[in-house]
């Protein structure tokens, strides 16, 4: 049971690394997205960063925001994951202490 369960800590922690490469990558294209910052005192929000986002799966990462968005669900998925696997860690504890007695 324990060793479910770290499996499933372990692949939960592949998929929040992945959605945070796509998200960071996501807010890195986007976010340099060609704008008149540069050139100029005012700035130019992209069109593709203003679209509000499409309806699609459960990743929000088609416009900035939502990648932004994404990074912290990544973090939080992350977190998440490392609580599991820390009482995977403390439930496989208890149970070697049980089978010593």
């Amino acid at each position: 049971m324990v060793r479910s369960v770290t499996e499933s800590a372990v692949a939960g922690l592949n998929r929040a690394s992945a959605r945070f490469e796509r998200s960071a990558a996501q807010v890195t294209r986007l976010a340099g997205a060609l704008s008149a910052a540069d050139t100029a005192v005012s700035v130019n929000i992209s069109s593709e960063a203003r679209r509000p986002a499409p309806t699609q799966d459960n990743e929000s990462n088609a416009t900035l925001e939502g990648a932004i968005v994404d990074t912290r669900i990544a973090k939080y998925q992350f977190i998440a994951n490392l609580r599991v696997l820390q009482t995977s860690d403390e439930m496989s504890d208890e149970l070697s202490k049980l089978t010593r007695k």
